[in-house]
């Protein structure tokens, strides 16, 4: 079997390049970060500490992002109202199917139930925004996710541990 690795990589640097690529995978795409890391020859312990890191900082970096993306959105939304309503025409509906959808679904779970079940299906990213969009003013958002996605690194870690 021919080596991937061009010759002069040492095994000290490939496995900070496996760890380094289990940590981003975790950041962006939460649910297969573990089978990454246990097709690496990782062990279990490492595999939860990698994928935990990855998550929490992922969580942390898309969170404190989004935020400001948001933030950026809904200026540029109030200045465009302004502006509608200044040349005469109707504002856009702000209450569609849709939003009321998504409030009802809000109201109902709340940011636990989006902690609870987002990170692993939706991935981290997505569970971010949507946490900054419908959750930033409440002050425990952030560190809800942040222990969704320990325990979600524990038992994601867990599972592929007995799936492979």
């Amino acid at each position: 079997m021919r080596a991937i690795w061009p010759t002069g990589v040492s095994s000290e640097h490939m496995d900070l390049l496996g760890a380094l690529s289990v940590v981003l995978t975790a950041m962006v795409k939460f649910l297969f970060a573990g089978l990454l890391s246990y097709s690496l020859g990782h062990g279990i312990g490492l595999t939860i500490l990698l994928t935990a890191l990855g998550g929490l900082s992922g969580m942390v970096l898309f969170y404190l992002t989004g935020t400001q993306v948001l933030e950026w959105f809904r200026i540029r939304y109030v200045r465009r109202s302004t502006e509608r309503i200044a040349r005469g025409l109707a504002p856009k509906p702000i209450f569609t199917r849709t939003n009321r959808w998504i409030v009802r679904i809000k109201h109902l779970y709340g940011v636990r139930g989006l902690a609870a079940l987002a990170p692993p299906i939706l991935s981290i990213p997505v569970t971010a925004l949507l946490a900054a969009k419908y959750f930033r003013h409440e002050r425990r958002t952030l560190p809800t996710l942040l222990a969704s996605v320990l325990v979600w690194s524990g038992v994601l870690s867990l599972a592929w541990a007995f799936l492979r």
